[in-house]
């Protein structure tokens, strides 16, 4: 008698509807469109495997020996070196989140919420995976200053000035102008516009919005960037900084139910 019944699942396909919004929701962030998040399907892959954890090994790169010269003479051998090997580790981040609504609230309100719930889980998911990263970044920039005496950190308290940027770029040394784009607050982004330092270029899609530079970087601007006692924190990033790789949705069941 139940299978009588029209129920939600029967107007939506979970399996295909997740199919969907697994598609979109990360594509849609403006740090993906930036060129800040990349996939590996290799590291995907892993991730199928389960674990908490995903080793990724790999080779060093050569190192910066001189070169010798060569002559005829057998005894003299160029000296062999060896190339170092390191070992990487992407940890697993599982995130879900459900909904309810009773049956009465639909009647009384004349609409039906989960209508809502299934067209919003998009932008949902792309906030919650922005704050993940968010996140991840905080602890980055923790363990640089516990661990690494905050090298790659650069303090300006609540200001936001040109030379602010320039000198964190070249933390990296010659290698500064490998930055690509910048992650900030709206704020900060507000400092920069008043001192009239913002360039607007436009997207190769006509008639999209004008996208924000600040001295050749890209920038994203957010309010969910950490804030703590007045200081703002903005971070700096070269393409393809972020490896990120999701699971891909299993139709079978998938982690999209609806339980009416």
């Amino acid at each position: 008698m139940a299978d009588a019944y029209t129920r939600i699942a029967d107007a939506i396909v979970p399996s295909v509807y997740a199919q969907y919004s697994f598609e979109e929701h990360v594509q849609s962030l403006e740090i993906y469109q930036a060129g800040i998040l990349f996939s590996d399907p290799a590291i995907a892959s892993k991730l199928s495997m389960g674990g908490r954890s995903v080793d990724m090994p790999g080779w060093k790169d050569l190192g910066n020996d001189p070169s010798e010269p060569v002559n005829d003479d057998p005894a003299d051998s160029i000296e062999m070196k060896k190339i170092g090997a390191r070992r990487e580790v992407a940890a697993r981040n599982v995130r879900a989140q459900a909904w309810g609504i009773p049956d009465l609230t639909a009647i009384l309100a004349g609409d039906d919420p989960q209508k809502l719930i299934v067209r919003r889980q998009t932008d949902y998911w792309q906030r919650a995976n922005k704050l993940t990263l968010l996140g991840i970044l905080k602890g980055v920039v923790a363990d640089n200053l516990a661990n690494d005496a905050g090298d790659l950190v650069r303090i300006t308290g609540a200001s936001i000035v040109d030379t602010d940027i320039i000198e964190a770029a070249y933390l990296m040394g010659d290698r500064a102008d490998k930055f690509k784009t910048i992650w900030m607050h709206s704020r900060q982004m507000k400092a920069l516009k008043l001192a009239d330092l913002i360039d607007y270029v436009p997207p190769s899609e006509q008639g999209g919005p004008l996208i924000p530079y600040y001295m050749g970087l890209r920038a994203v601007i957010d309010d969910d960037i950490p804030v703590a006692a007045g200081v703002y924190t903005a971070f700096m990033f070269k393409d393809k900084a972020i490896l990120w790789n999701e699971l891909p949705i299993n139709s079978e069941g998938g982690p999209l139910a609806f339980d009416c």
